[in-house]
């Protein structure tokens, strides 16, 4: 079962460009940037550094700091696509951090930065990670997956709604969170209240299905260089899930 998640937003369209948009010279466009890739990613970034051992709030200092280096971080003018999977490059930016972190004896002076954690992580970790017997990065990628199959829940939620089709997209919601099928679903009923024939109901939830697949793929797309990492993008995702089908 993924991880439960904090808030229901979606990721940003533009990821790897809000990377490059923490370099520019405009400091409202850069904290913007920042503000904007702290909401979307602190959840997995705070479980991996939380797995690494360190307490509450040291995770929350720990946060603060690198994504004020990532604001100062030269190399980051050069950040792009090419660099790959922003997923491996934060996961591997931050391990970085925190290796070089502990080795410091001394702490550089950080830069003043108006993030702020989402109050709910600590009681989330506790609950759902904490006692995991996966490694860091392992909750990381689950943590991950959970956080973007939230914001293709709410970008397809959106989506019906605009076309007049809540209703569908609400009551078929538990269908989709258990796998999309209707096996153990009572469909004579679903239909009933929806005042559609079990053919149609199925129909529906067919369309629905294809949906998701689209906007899933288009949400990991803008965190990826090509299709084909795209396609193995979302397959390494799945099997961050024990219970997880490929």
């Amino acid at each position: 079962m993924p991880l439960a998640s904090l808030t229901d937003g979606r990721f940003p369209t533009t990821s790897w460009t809000l990377l490059d948009q923490l370099r520019d010279d405009d400091i409202q466009i850069s904290h913007r940037a920042l503000n904007l890739l702290y909401c979307q990613y602190q959840s997995p970034l705070y479980c991996l550094i939380r797995k690494k051992g360190l307490s509450h709030h040291d995770a929350e200092d720990t946060l603060q700091d690198f994504f004020a280096k990532l604001l100062r971080l030269e190399s980051l003018k050069e950040t792009h696509q090419d660099k790959g999977r922003l997923r491996t490059f934060l996961a591997t930016s931050l391990s970085r951090f925190l290796i070089n972190r502990h080795h410091k004896v001394k702490r550089q002076e950080s830069l003043e930065v108006s993030i702020h954690l989402d109050p709910h992580l600590e009681r989330h970790y506790e609950k759902y990670a904490s006692h995991a017997s996966e490694t860091p990065e392992m909750i990381f990628d689950r943590e991950w997956l959970n956080r973007l199959l939230q914001a293709v829940l709410s970008r397809l939620e959106e989506r019906y709604e605009m076309n007049g089709r809540k209703a569908l997209f609400q009551t078929l919601r538990p269908v989709l969170l258990s796998g999309g099928s209707l096996r153990h679903h009572d469909t004579q009923s679903l239909a009933n209240f929806l005042g559609m024939t079990e053919p149609a109901l199925r129909n529906a939830l067919l369309r629905m299905l294809k949906s998701y697949r689209s906007v899933l793929e288009d949400e990991v797309r803008q965190t990826v260089n090509t299709d084909e990492e795209m396609k193995e993008e979302i397959k390494h995702l799945l099997r961050s899930l024990p219970s997880s089908k490929d």
